[in-house]
């Protein structure tokens, strides 16, 4: 009975926060660009009075442009974001290792607390 049920619960898809299932930075950017081209295009040739195969086509090819161009503008983003990633990480890296490096050179120091305690026997305090 339990192969049955985790059959059944394998077809349905899990969603899960952070999970690969995420459009990746270059085609949003790309089909967002892509989507207002055609929106304009289509504006813009209605407003213009032109016929209707008219305006459909000058907007697929603004639309397949505009993609091809917002494609471009986000691999470049992309780039940019792992680039800035990438050196957040090392920074992060770089002071995790100083302040373990400073954790060894204080565990060194046993004995020491930063406190100097100085003991005097009775016979000092008389005098």
């Amino acid at each position: 009975m339990p192969s049955a049920t985790r059959a059944s619960n394998d077809s349905q898809p899990s969603v899960r926060l952070g999970s690969s299932s995420r459009v990746p930075l270059p085609q949003a950017i790309a089909a967002c660009i892509a989507f207002a081209a055609f929106a304009v295009s289509i504006l813009v040739g209605i407003v213009s009075g032109n016929p209707m195969e008219v305006i459909l086509m000058r907007a697929l090819i603004s639309m397949v442009v505009a993609f091809a161009g917002g494609f471009a503008v986000g691999l470049v983003c992309d780039w940019m974001v792992g680039q800035e990633t990438r050196r957040i990480e090392q920074s992060m890296r770089a002071e995790v290792a100083e302040s373990q490096r400073a954790e060894v050179d204080l565990e060194g120091l046993t004995g020491l607390t930063g406190v100097d305690v100085i003991e005097e026997d009775e016979k000092s305090l008389a005098s």
